[in-house]
């Protein structure tokens, strides 16, 4: 893979971006702060940072390897 992965905290500009992704996905956006995952500048997944579950992913790609970059990204954090 040599697609370029960033893993940030999501900011107020990020609300739109995160819930177009949930209705993607068919799931409910996260509620207040999140940990996104963007592929080539593309959001492919966002976490809430608040509980680690209710992850929110793009249906239409691969998202299982960023999902698990969330996680241990959020797992850092809390260290």
């Amino acid at each position: 893979m040599r697609d370029a992965i960033t893993i940030r905290r999501s900011t107020e500009a990020d609300a739109a971006d995160v819930f177009r992704l949930a209705l993607l996905d068919d799931r409910a956006a996260p509620k207040g702060d999140a940990m996104l995952a963007f592929v080539d500048g593309e959001l492919r997944a966002a976490m809430p940072l608040a509980k680690h579950d209710g992850v929110v992913a793009d249906p239409f790609h691969l998202t299982a390897d960023v999902v698990h970059l969330l996680h241990l990204r959020a797992e850092q954090e809390a260290a």
